[in-house]
């Protein structure tokens, strides 16, 4: 079974995966927005697919794996605020990885103690934003990302995926992330609902 998050490189990645350590999924559920009243439902990526008609619908699916707590976010998503990420990192860490899928590139963020650290597009490393934007430069050097004379990697279509599994792998590494790929693709997870009034219970 694939874990890390190298792997949404290569798969049909539509949703925003949000990393907490320090706080437990359904405590990460609930900063995200999620009704504390409202018991989660198991649903599979499938399953809610049909809930995301209406863009105000934001639906979160939890888990922990890697010493985190997880949120694969479908529709609107919290976490790719960097305001919300900051907050969600009080007394921990916290890491966004958003696909973008409409408006690329994939991005990547991160925070720790309230503060935004990082955040870059993934192949799109040289522009770089937050309180120390060169956090992972040496690593991405090591990888290959940062070239030499200081410039990006880049790379045509047809190598896109593998060169953003490239980023990927070194966010992995530094931060030791995990994500269950069969988990997130196939299996149930923890649901709730986190933006608008998708019903949850036609599950």
């Amino acid at each position: 079974m694939d874990s890390g998050v190298r792997w949404l490189a290569h798969a049909s990645w539509h949703f925003s995966v949000t990393f907490v350590r320090g706080l437990d999924s359904e405590e990460l559920g609930r900063r995200l927005g999620a009704d504390p009243a409202a018991a989660p439902v198991l649903a599979t990526a499938r399953e809610i697919e049909g809930l995301l008609v209406d863009p105000n619908v934001g639906i979160a699916r939890l888990g922990e794996a890697g010493g985190w707590a997880f949120a694969a976010e479908y529709g609107e998503a919290h976490g790719t605020r960097h305001g919300v990420l900051a907050e969600l990192s009080r007394g921990g860490e916290a890491v966004n990885l958003d696909p973008q899928t409409d408006h690329p590139p994939s991005m990547f963020s991160c925070a720790a103690g309230g503060e935004l650290l990082c955040s870059f597009g993934l192949a799109e490393e040289g522009r770089r934003w937050g309180s120390n934007p060169d956090l992972l430069n040496t690593a991405l050097e090591s990888a290959g990302v940062f070239l030499p004379d200081g410039s990006v990697l880049e790379a045509g279509a047809s190598r896109h995926a593998q060169r953003i599994a490239m980023s990927l792998g070194v966010i992995e590494r530094h931060f030791g992330l995990s994500l269950p790929r069969e988990l997130v693709e196939q299996g149930e997870l923890r649901t709730v609902s986190v933006n608008g009034h998708p019903n949850l219970d036609s599950l």
